[in-house]
């Protein structure tokens, strides 16, 4: 058995967890939550995963860890919208087992995870297929997109081996349809001095407390909106639930993923309404085509929610096992030990979506 510590470091929030790898099975032992103020540097994450977890960094197998902003190279790191800054390249020195990598390629990750196998169906087929390219998607403080494509590349057989890739997708322009969309959208513009918006701007809390006040007049936080609103037909779930599923279409048909979409807690997780209504299934499926050859590919791709607050945990010590079952030695390689075992994945700079 192995053990593998992890953390995902959002702005307000750190979450820490220990994992246990166990015959190819990954099982979350014991978790905690802790203020991210509290970290300073690297050495006070080890010493909160000792304090809280109880379990020193310096026996486990691998640890790994997610936080909301830039990665180089695996190793070096911090928050977009903090002063937290890692850097794990000094403890790597004798041989690499700690991991940096940004948050929502964690939750690409999570998809891989019993947490992606709990994920509940939203829409489409109710299972994903064996292989084939997923993506993931979620709305909170921004909206994440990340995808997930399998490295052996067959369809037919189950990989244990998958590379994640991070998107800034959701700094596009946001399409809106309509005259009254497009009011809102000047409404948008004008409220925070910019050129145009983004799904960033849009598909998020801050997005959705704009809606509310724009076609409502009534000024209240994302979290008001989401309590006092989002749980029952209104105009604001109406508005919000199209835009969602918008940007959930948009994303399918930009990374073909024939093997699923996995939307990712968030907005979704703590009002699932919003993608459980009629307005958003109806969008989803709005293809302008007149012929059936995307409406039948959208309809083609399952759906799903993780709602674990605790997803980001999962995909990172995800991202930890298949980086220790790379390292362990294959029978072709116990023969020939001059051949290297190939690394799950080459180093990267992963660039920061926050959900």
């Amino acid at each position: 058995m192995k053990t593998i510590l992890a953390a995902d470091i959002g702005g307000t929030n750190c979450r820490l967890g220990l994992f246990k790898l166990q015959k190819n099975k990954l099982s979350m032992d014991k978790a905690a939550w802790i203020e991210t103020g509290s970290i300073a540097r690297a050495d006070a994450l080890m010493n909160a995963f000792e304090r809280e977890l109880e379990t020193s960094p310096e026996k486990a197998n691998a640890v790994s860890v997610a936080i909301a902003g830039p990665v180089e190279e695996c190793v070096k790191g911090g928050l977009s919208n903090g002063n937290l800054e890692l850097d794990f390249a000094p403890l790597n020195e004798k041989k690499k087992r700690y991991y940096l990598i940004n948050d929502f390629m964690a939750q690409a990750y999570a998809v891989l995870s019993p947490e992606g196998e709990r994920a509940s169906w939203i829409a489409g087929p109710k299972k994903p297929a064996i292989s084939g390219v997923r993506a993931v998607i979620g709305a909170g403080t921004g909206l994440g997109q990340a995808i997930l494509a399998p490295l052996d590349g067959n369809k037919k057989v189950k990989t244990s081996h998958w590379l994640a890739v991070a998107s800034e997708n959701g700094h596009s322009a946001f399409p809106f349809v309509n005259g009254a969309e497009n009011d809102f959208h000047t409404f948008l513009r004008t409220r925070l001095n910019i050129p145009y918006a983004t799904g960033d701007e849009t598909v998020t809390g801050r997005g959705l407390a704009a809606l509310h006040e724009f076609l409502t007049g009534e000024k209240l936080t994302p979290a008001q909106v989401g309590g006092q609103v989002l749980s029952r037909d209104t105009p604001t779930l109406k508005w919000f639930s199209r835009f969602y599923a918008r940007a959930c279409r948009n994303w399918i048909l930009s990374t073909m993923c024939e093997a699923g979409l996995w939307i990712a807690g968030g907005i979704a997780a703590q009002n699932p309404l919003v993608i459980n209504s009629e307005y958003f299934h109806n969008e989803l499926y709005n293809s302008p085509y007149r012929s059936k050859t995307w409406d039948d590919f959208l309809k083609s791709v399952p759906v799903f929610l993780m709602e674990d607050t605790n997803s980001g945990l999962w995909g990172a010590a995800r991202f930890a096992q298949q980086e220790l079952e790379a390292d362990e030695p294959t029978v072709e390689n116990v023969s020939n030990p001059e051949k290297e075992v190939p690394p799950a994945m080459e180093k990267m700079t992963i660039t920061p979506e926050s959900a």
